[in-house]
């Protein structure tokens, strides 16, 4: 037996109350925490991943982190959650402490990002078949004798038209979303599986927007809508980057300098913002991903800053500092005030 720790997700140092909940193989939920995240974990024997325990648990393994995180997406009201990939685990309570240290700025950006939102998926399937015996009854001049010219001409009218749906159905649903993420599309059929992260407020709306498109495509299109979810889509954390390489390449972003009060950073991040934006670039493809980068520049910094001690106190005309040494700094632990913050001890709780 392999004795590790099992993470599901990562919340806010008050995690929503678990009574009666339990992990993987029936094993106690746990909590460690650092700052003001929260792991939350359960023991686990490793060895159920290996390759030929897999088959045998991976189906109830994978439904239990699922049903963990779907209860505490439940009742973490708008605080918000952040999954972790299934099968993360670390040696024991000091070593997820250390993830939490390490990715700390990852951690807290996301979370921060994903406050109050849910991920809904929506997956869109036609009858490939019948679609193209409609579009050759549409269009008899794309029969020709020429089979191979028939067969070019038939798939790029089916194309067309599945590029029409799916700008369809996206163009009804973005304006509720602020991110959308794509998924395999694991059938012939498939024609879209698209997650969507949005307010919790939203959700009423957007399934009033899906009940339209059912209607609208009823005939043409099946629709299959999932969630709300944690948001599993929308979660990229880079455990091989530190967090001061992370915020450092931020601060590259964001064209600041090594001090700066947080008008500073809000009035740089505004301007790039407006400089990057597709709508000022129209003609620009890369102003998109450009706009992105500033967006998740501005995010590590913030969440850097609001981990300082001293960010309420500071406002608008406090300075903070990015040099590496005082990056560093920040993140060690003081273990005196973790055991006096949490009532326990530092390494991990059970709730």
């Amino acid at each position: 037996m392999t004795a590790k720790k099992f993470i599901y997700a990562v919340t806010g140092n008050n995690p929503p109350p678990l009574s009666g909940a339990d992990g993987i193989n029936a094993a106690a939920l746990e909590t460690v925490c650092y700052k003001d995240l929260a792991a939350i974990i359960s023991s686990i024997d490793a060895d159920r991943f290996d390759l030929h325990a897999a088959s045998e648990y991976l189906q109830a393994d994978l439904l239990k982190y699922q049903q963990v995180n779907a209860l505490l997406l439940e009742r973490s009201g708008n605080g918000g959650i952040l999954p972790l990939k299934f099968g993360f685990t670390a040696g024991n309570g000091k070593e997820v402490e250390a993830v939490l240290k390490r990715a700390y700025l990852q951690l807290r950006a996301h979370l921060d990002r994903f406050k109050g939102k849910v991920e809904l998926i929506v997956q869109a399937n036609w009858n490939l078949s019948e679609i193209i015996q409609q579009i050759a009854q549409d269009h008899p001049e794309f029969i020709s004798a020429d089979s191979i010219e028939t067969g070019k001409r038939l798939f790029e009218a089916t194309e067309m038209k599945k590029r029409g749906f799916i700008d369809a159905v996206h163009g009804r649903l973005s304006p509720l979303a602020s991110d959308f993420s794509d998924g395999p599309r694991k059938a012939e059929d498939m024609i879209l599986n698209r997650s969507y992260l949005l307010e919790q407020s939203l959700e009423m709306q957007f399934d009033a927007a899906m009940n339209d498109l059912g209607e609208r495509y009823d005939a043409i299109l099946s629709f299959r809508y999932i969630g709300p979810l944690p948001a599993y889509s929308f979660v990229n954390i880079e455990l091989n980057q530190g967090n001061f390489t992370l915020l450092d390449k931020a601060i590259k972003t964001l064209k600041l300098p090594e001090t700066a009060n947080w008008g500073e950073i809000k009035s740089a991040y505004r301007q790039l913002l407006l400089a990057h934006h597709p709508d000022a670039n129209p003609d620009d493809p890369g102003a998109a991903e450009r706009c992105r980068e500033v967006v998740t520049a501005f995010e590590l910094v913030s969440a850097y800053c609001q981990s300082c001690h001293d960010f309420t106190a500071k406002g608008n005309e406090g300075e903070y500092t990015f040099s590496k040494d005082k990056v560093e700094k920040t993140f060690i632990l003081d273990t005196k005030s973790a055991l006096l913050a949490h009532g326990s001890h530092p390494d991990y709780q059970h709730i």
